[in-house]
């Protein structure tokens, strides 16, 4: 068992509220990913898991057990560093056998963990090296190893990827992923990137400013975005944002802005300030003389064309404001030239744009006394 209750929990620094009042159930199996900009407060909450930071306020329970006060050495968890944080006069099996030896597990019981660990890493053959004589890699799955070997219910993982090139980074995230299939163990995961966080997470909780914007799984987040912040933060390019109007004509809703008409659900609505969002992968040119009932119609200047070999992103102008524009290659759009785009209704995101929430468009059963539809 590895179920994590985050209860109300906050965290603050002198003047700076670094975590503010989160609530988050790492469900048991979880790979949870921390996600957000620089200073957002995730690796602060991942150190208050650890045991290595006192929550302000709140409640940490693991599988029950209230451990917000505990010490880390008490807790049944184990962390990876962003790091490695490796003994560098140990070798590669004396690191990995350091938790056992601090739990007092006997010799014959340690060194067979140690080498059932190192075979499942594949870091076998590694066991007699120091650390100055392995490469990033190499180091990462020691570290990796290290916390395994302890059996924990849960790891806790803070951007452990981050000191690999690319190339590598790609590699020990497929790694990573197979482990935690293997295990069945929870994860709880911070990273700022959000391609480790799309292609390795079960749910991610997405930060803001210490908050949390928003806590799914990887195709809600970008498919269904909660706020204004989560819209342009997942995505690349990322979601293109419009200040908006939202009104009824007609019997049907509709928004509008400088070089925008989008035509959306048949209902009523009061006149409000919306942000239009559309993703750059579901702008499409129209074709002259194509029309749509429902969906965006966007005027809009070319600016420049990226060619990222399979695909193309385009630049353009509507009003005041840059959006992108992601197709395969070779994209019908050219640089100094006006173009229509089009986009499909089911495709089209309103937040308001006092709160930067999402906005959704409800339908009222008509055996109540109010309008057939409302955006709320």
């Amino acid at each position: 068992m590895g179920r994590i209750r985050i209860e109300n929990l906050s965290r603050k620094f002198a003047d700076v509220t670094a975590v503010d009042n989160i609530d988050i159930d790492v469900r048991d199996g979880d790979f949870l990913v921390l996600l957000g900009p620089s200073g957002c407060g995730k690796t602060t909450l991942l150190r208050m898991l650890a045991g290595l930071l006192e929550p302000t306020s709140g409640r940490i329970l693991l599988d029950d057990e209230d451990i917000t006060t505990a010490p880390a050495r008490r807790r049944d968890v184990a962390m990876v560093f962003q790091n490695y944080a490796l003994y560098p006069h140990l070798s590669v099996a004396k690191n990995l056998g350091f938790p056992l030896k601090v739990k007092k597990i006997d010799k014959a019981s340690a060194v067979a963990r140690v080498e059932e660990v190192a075979q499942q890493l594949e870091i076998a053959h590694l066991l007699e090296r120091k650390p100055k004589e392995l490469s990033g890699g190499q180091r990462q799955r020691v570290a990796v190893g290290r916390a395994i070997v302890r059996n924990p219910k849960a790891f806790l993982m803070d951007e452990p990827l981050s000191n690999l090139d690319a190339k590598l980074r790609t590699a020990t995230r497929r790694e990573l992923t197979d482990l935690h299939r293997r295990l069945g163990a929870t994860f709880v995961y911070v990273t700022h990137d959000q391609v480790e966080a799309m292609t390795m997470a079960t749910r991610i909780a997405l930060l803001n400013h210490g908050r949390l914007e928003q806590l799914g799984t990887p195709e809600d987040v970008y498919d269904r975005p909660a706020s204004v912040f989560v819209a342009g933060f997942l995505g690349s390019p990322a979601m293109n944002l419009v200040d908006a109007r939202a009104f009824s004509i007609g019997g049907r809703v509709r928004v509008s802005a400088e070089g925008i008409e989008a035509s959306l659900w048949p209902g009523e609505s009061d006149s409000r300030d919306v942000v239009l969002g559309i993703r750059p992968e579901h702008l499409t040119p129209l074709h002259p003389g194509a029309d749509s009932e429902t969906g965006a119609r966007i005027t809009v200047d070319v600016t420049s064309v990226e060619n990222l070999g399979s695909e193309q992103v385009a630049y353009c102008m509507v009003g005041s404001t840059t959006i992108c524009v992601r197709a395969p290659r070779p994209i019908a759009l050219h640089e100094g030239q006006p173009a229509v785009l089009s986009a499909e209704l089911r495709h089209l995101h309103l937040f308001d744009r006092s709160s930067g929430r999402r906005l959704e468009w409800l339908d009222i059963p008509a055996t109540l006394d109010l309008d057939s539809s409302v955006l709320s």
